[in-house]
């Protein structure tokens, strides 16, 4: 059984996380197989990426029944690929189907934007283990939500549902249960995807390096970025398509 499957889905490849039957936990051949996709897609032809799970959970966190015989080890690679995603030069849309906990929710948390089920569970949930998050969950959710309302959910441990994930801004769209959430998440993903690649590394570069520059520095980096966006194949073809009034016909360089 792929562990992670990958299937294509117009512009976007769809990963599937495929543990239903242990709620998707995450496993080292989980990771492995993760990161050979990012590896197959950083240079491919698609255009984003959607992250669901199979069954009735997106992702409940680490399978806690497979030994670590160095536990540092694996947060420090499941660190490195929290980085990679959101560092990944294409949008990552993650569409939460049902419960996201502890490093499932912190999976989501490294995606560039995040669809959920009305129903859907979303938390950290370590604290009542004696834990705290460990991929990414204390840095990445106050950045998203702000530190009031993430030390609620981190010290509290209680999950919270879609609609509320909506309302503090932890996902950007919400469907109903009825709906299909990988639609939801494509129909996301279809609203970015009709555009340059080029422009759009350039921005995510700007808004995700920026955020943590002095406002001056940002300033200067967001001009270099402009230099060279400018410069590319696809800015010349988007003023000229907007002249001539037609779509443009992007390259992606």
């Amino acid at each position: 059984m792929d562990v992670v499957q990958s299937e294509r889905r117009g512009a976007c490849v769809l990963l599937t996380l495929n543990r239903p039957d242990m709620l998707n936990t995450i496993t080292n051949p989980m990771l492995d197989r993760l990161e050979q996709i990012l590896d197959e897609e950083q240079g491919g032809d698609s255009r984003a990426l959607i992250l669901s799970g199979a069954g009735r959970a997106f992702c409940a966190g680490s399978d806690l029944s497979e030994p670590h015989r160095d536990p540092q080890q694996r947060v420090r690679r499941v660190h490195a690929l929290i980085v990679r995603m959101r560092d990944f030069p294409k949008p990552i849309v993650a569409a939460i189907n049902g419960l996201a906990l502890g490093g499932g929710l912190e999976l989501a948390l490294a995606c560039t934007f995040r669809v959920a089920r009305r129903g859907a569970r979303l938390g950290l949930p370590e604290i009542k283990l004696g834990l705290l998050p460990a991929y990414g969950g204390t840095q990445l959710l106050p950045r998203l939500v702000g530190e009031n309302r993430a030390l609620e959910m981190i010290l509290g441990g209680d999950p919270v549902d879609g609609a509320t994930a909506a309302a503090i801004g932890l996902v950007n769209r919400v469907c109903e249960e009825g709906d299909d959430v990988i639609a939801c998440a494509a129909e996301l993903a279809g609203t970015i995807t009709r555009h340059s690649l080029v422009p759009q590394r350039a921005i995510l570069r700007a808004v995700r390096e920026g955020g943590a520059l002095p406002l001056e520095e940002a300033l200067t980096l967001e001009r270099r970025l402009v230099h060279e966006v400018s410069q590319s194949a696809d800015t010349l073809e988007g003023v000229q398509a907007f002249l001539e009034k037609r779509p443009p016909r992007w390259q992606d360089r």
